[in-house]
């Protein structure tokens, strides 16, 4: 080969070299702008906590916000680690159905799940029960120690009637919570745990309750949707627990995740 065709021939090499990091150089921007498109970019939670601005308002995102609970004229409690357990049980008219139940109702599948979870709770933790059904919708237990039995026997006597008034509800275990956190000083675990089987009743909707507690204390909430699907509003992906349960297996399932999940969100990851 002459000289000048071997010149030629270098010069052509150099030349799809330089095209063949071009390439690679194109390609990995093209990968770059793909993977930012697909990264979460706000909270899905709902029009208030929907973009970052938003989510700085998360009392588990601000390390050293400790306003909560406000001072009280609550006396001290001995047991300032203490383990708080707010339960709220649905025992509206849907409860009555069948579905879900393998033959019972929903309302006797969901008393015998709900025993064996309040027999699993730790005995010195302090258990308060809110019940809403044919009867009126309001406070049976009041939060505290060696009431179990108490809260066993008044959920036996529980009647499936009347709305979902998911609202009300969380409004008073909120309550009791933050009265028990001013006599543990905030210390302790504080849960607030929902079983229901349907939406809120018009009027009683969830959201601005639940968008208090999320900002304005480390209160956790949890909600087994019996037969229902994912789509509740008390399912707030990333912010609350939430466990939809098709059976009886289920919903004992999704209590017992109560006692195994953390206590705090210590790590909160968006959008997954």
């Amino acid at each position: 080969m002459g000289r000048k065709n071997r010149a030629m021939l270098q010069r052509d090499k150099q030349k799809n070299k330089g095209y063949g990091w071009l390439a690679i150089v194109l390609a990995g921007a093209l990968i770059y702008a793909f993977n930012q498109s697909e990264q979460p970019s706000s909270v899905s939670y709902d029009e208030d906590l929907s973009n970052a601005e938003g989510a700085q308002k998360l009392y588990a995102l601000n390390a050293g916000d400790y306003h909560w609970p406000a001072a009280g004229n609550a006396p001290i409690s001995a047991n300032l680690l203490a383990k708080n357990y707010y339960l709220v049980f649905d025992g509206s008219g849907s409860m009555s159905e069948k579905d879900c139940g393998d033959g019972q109702t929903k309302l006797a599948v969901a008393k015998k799940a709900f025993k064996a979870f309040v027999d699993q709770l730790p005995a010195d933790a302090n258990v308060g029960l809110y019940v809403f059904d044919e009867h009126a919708m309001d406070e049976r237990v009041t939060l505290g120690v060696g009431n179990r039995d108490q809260i066993n026997s008044t959920v036996r006597k529980v009647k499936a009637g009347g709305g979902t008034p998911l609202s009300s509800a969380i409004e008073k275990g909120y309550a009791s919570l933050t009265a028990q956190a001013q006599a543990q000083l905030g210390y302790g675990e504080y849960h607030l745990v929902v079983i229901t089987d349907g939406m809120a009743s018009q009027g009683y909707e969830p959201g601005s309750d639940v968008q208090q507690i999320l900002e304005s204390s480390p209160v956790n909430i949890h909600t087994i949707g019996f037969c229902l699907d994912e789509y509740h509003s008390l399912n707030q992906q990333g912010l609350t627990y939430y466990r939809a349960a098709s059976d009886a297996k289920g919903l004992a399932e999704g209590l017992s995740d109560v006692l195994a999940e953390a206590p705090d969100f210590t790590v909160i990851e968006f959008g997954k």
